[in-house]
């Protein structure tokens, strides 16, 4: 929601280093990748990480039942080294979001979100408060995007190439990126730690608002306009916004609320949408721990 095109300024208030470099690729059992490991050898497990690599060890998989025509989710599990952390699809006041690609065989397709772009599942992301205030993730989480496959498939299996590119931050950033090959044909087992770790995250996603929630936007001007949310039983409701072209949060960026009702001021800036549709979007987390739900709402013309 700062209204700016991706990908966005890396932390300000720290020195970010870029350090990009390809990571080797791992065969690994039932169809996994990873990234390279952390520590290195057991006599260097007290070296401190000096690269995003290092610093993130990235697991990809396959995560369903694969039939022809069947929904599957590819899964990327980051291990982030204690202390640091990366971030969420909006990192909030400076950061970068973190990234997942996929390079699919003919015939799969990945779903869209409501902009069109490939669905990438994020879970609530944590709120960080010093200094600058950013949304991300320590130690681990798991990101999927859900892919159907084709009406056929074929013996050669459905080879998928995963790239993941973060930002890993402590008083100091690195860049990291991952390359990892898997066949979209050979899904983990259900008990793999892969398929635990994505059935964790998916239940810390949000979902759609509930039917008995109601929001809109009133006092809807050329430069503005309030953002109003009722959740009905709620104690106490979060804002986060997502980064959407031409609006943003006109104070800070989380909006808080004790009790059922949140009312959040939004600044708009209707010549800054990039080219795409001027809306208001984000999750509301209920309480400290979720659940959350995520919305989108269009801006009227300015009454």
């Amino acid at each position: 929601m700062r209204g700016q095109p991706p990908p966005p300024p890396l932390l300000s208030a720290f020195a970010c280093v870029a350090a990009l470099a390809t990571t080797a690729l791992a065969a690994h059992a039932q169809g996994i990748s990873s990234g390279p490991a952390a520590a290195g050898s057991r006599g260097q497990a007290a070296r401190e990480p000096k690269t995003g690599e290092e610093l993130v060890r990235v697991a990809v998989g396959v995560v369903g039942e694969a039939k022809p025509g069947a929904t599957v989710r590819v899964a990327a599990t980051f291990t982030i080294h204690p202390g640091w952390h990366i971030y969420w699809a909006n990192p909030g006041e400076s950061g970068m979001p973190t990234q997942l690609s996929l390079e699919l065989p003919k015939g799969c397709t990945a779903a869209a979100d409501a902009t069109g772009e490939t669905l990438v599942e994020f879970p609530i992301p944590q709120v960080f408060a010093k200094g600058e205030t950013t949304f991300g993730y320590e130690r681990s989480v798991t990101l999927s995007v859900p892919v159907t496959l084709p009406s056929e498939i074929p013996a050669a299996g459905l080879p998928v190439t995963v790239r993941s590119r973060w930002l890993v931050c402590k008083e100091s950033c690195l860049m990291g990126q991952n390359e990892a090959k898997v066949d979209l044909a050979k899904p983990v087992a259900a008990g793999e730690p892969l398929a635990k770790a994505l059935a964790e995250a998916l239940a810390r996603t949000p979902k759609p608002m509930p039917s008995e929630w109601k929001r809109g936007l009133t006092e809807v001007s050329a430069e503005s306009a309030v953002l109003t949310i009722e959740a009905p039983g709620a104690e106490e409701l979060r804002f986060l916004p997502y980064e959407t072209p031409g609006s943003r949060l006109a104070s800070g960026f989380v909006a808080e609320a004790k009790g059922a009702s949140l009312r959040a001021e939004i600044a708009l800036s209707r010549e800054s949408t990039l080219g795409k549709p001027l809306e208001i979007a984000g999750i509301v987390v209920v309480g400290k721990n979720g659940p959350a739900y995520s919305f989108r709402l269009p801006v009227p013309a300015a009454r």
